[in-house]
């Protein structure tokens, strides 16, 4: 059994700012002073607090002199916001009236997705806390009706292994830990910890092999490798494929590779479709136009048999006859933490106090995030700033409470 590379320090934790506009930084600095310095000082007062930034290219570009570089930090500093992670799978616009499949674009087929996660990891090299180990989640490979198969595995491979020089550069100049956390998605290459490690063993691993011979040793190799790539666990992504969240931490630990961030999530489940038509109604009803919400039903024993890229592939109405063996539908559609029933639906909080509760017993993650990117879907058009600091601020203090409780068992 291989162990990984990772030492245990300490956790760092915060909320993904990709609740946000931030497609410049502009709309970053605004987003910050509106929403995220309040949010800190209200759970914890005049302390500083960890920072998940959603750095897309658009903000990219605005950061690319060194003044601008250095303002940012300064104005972090001065904010009590310690940057600890980078959320870099959407590259592009995430709050467009549209965002559905252009979220996987570029993919990790095309070395543009390379360049830009290196250009990225560059400039927040620049800016986060000196020595402070940072990750960087994105995109798992493409999205798979956009391909699936070896040539494409290929193409992956070479593409994440430019950035993962990058990483291992920046490290050696500077002396920043840095890694790559790649984040399984239903319908995208990598939906399970099963796909990132056929992909790791099967593709990365040979390639880099191959192409970093001057390094030394395959001992050597292995272990440069398995330092900056690492997985985000995203708890929703799982609970909506019905996969169980230890036996994936689990797996992830066997195969030696990294976690490198969890993404601490609820997605939506409808219990007993076919005797809760009102739950299945608001369940339809989630159907928006910006995000894909996949969905899978599952059996009794909990088998994934039934499953769509969006919900507006649901029925109108879930018919005796139509898929009989489902008793149990989940949605990838994000709600708050501390909800446990949300309408007339109920939500997987149960299976993410499972990882969370695994996570914490091992100390095999130090990056935490919590990921409600649908805040402002679910806030509706009134008061909207009021109710995302009000909601975001309770979701920190049940993760806390959580994290807590978890510690003292």
């Amino acid at each position: 059994m291989n162990k990984p590379h990772s030492k245990r320090q300490p956790l760092q934790l915060g909320y993904s700012t990709n609740v946000h506009p931030g497609e410049n930084m502009e709309a970053v600095y605004r987003s910050l002073e509106e929403y995220t310095v309040p949010i800190r000082e209200r759970v914890f007062g005049s302390e500083s607090c960890g920072l998940e930034l959603r750095l897309g290219i658009g903000a990219a570009k605005d950061l690319s002199t060194r003044r601008a570089r250095l303002e940012f930090r300064e104005f972090l500093e001065e904010s009590g916001l310690v940057l600890f992670s980078v959320n870099a799978y959407p590259l592009s616009d995430f709050h467009a009236r549209r965002v559905k499949e252009t979220v996987y674009q570029p993919s990790w087929v095309s070395p543009q997705r390379a360049r830009w996660t290196s250009r990225i990891a560059r400039i927040v090299d620049e800016i986060a806390p000196a020595g402070l180990k940072v990750s960087i989640s994105t995109l798992g490979g493409c999205f798979r009706g956009h391909g699936h198969g070896p040539a494409v595995f290929r193409k992956l491979a070479a593409n994440y292994l430019q950035t993962l020089e990058a990483l291992l550069e920046i490290e050696e100049a500077n002396g920043r830990p840095m890694v790559l956390a790649v984040e399984p998605e239903p319908e995208t290459t990598f939906e399970t910890a099963r796909d990132v490690i056929s992909f790791f063993e099967e593709y990365l691993c040979p390639l880099a092999l191959e192409r970093w011979k001057k390094k030394g040793s395959r001992a050597r190799i292995e272990a440069d490798l398995r330092k900056v790539f690492t997985v985000n666990i995203d708890t929703c992504h799982l609970s909506v494929l019905f996969e169980g969240q230890v036996s994936n931490l689990r797996e992830l630990q066997k195969a030696g590779l990294e976690l490198g961030k969890v993404h601490v999530t609820n997605a939506v489940a409808l219990k007993n479709p076919y005797r809760s038509p009102a739950a299945f109604k608001d369940l339809r009803a989630m159907d928006e136009p910006k995000y894909f919400h996949q969905f899978c039903g599952a059996d009794e024993e909990g088998r994934a048999i039934w499953r769509g890229t969006d919900l507006d592939q649901l029925p109108k109405r879930l018919l005796e006859g139509e898929h009989p063996d489902v008793v149990e539908i989940r949605s990838h559609f994000h709600v708050p933490l501390y909800l446990k029933k949300y309408r007339r639906l109920h939500t997987t909080r149960d299976d993410t106090e499972r990882a969370l509760g695994e996570v914490i017993k091992r100390r095999s993650c130090s990056h935490l995030v919590f990921e409600t990117y649908t805040w402002p879907i679910l806030a509706g058009g009134t008061q909207r700033r009021r109710k995302l600091i009000d909601g975001i601020s309770r979701e920190y203090r049940w993760l806390l409470e959580s994290i807590e409780k978890l510690s003292a068992r």
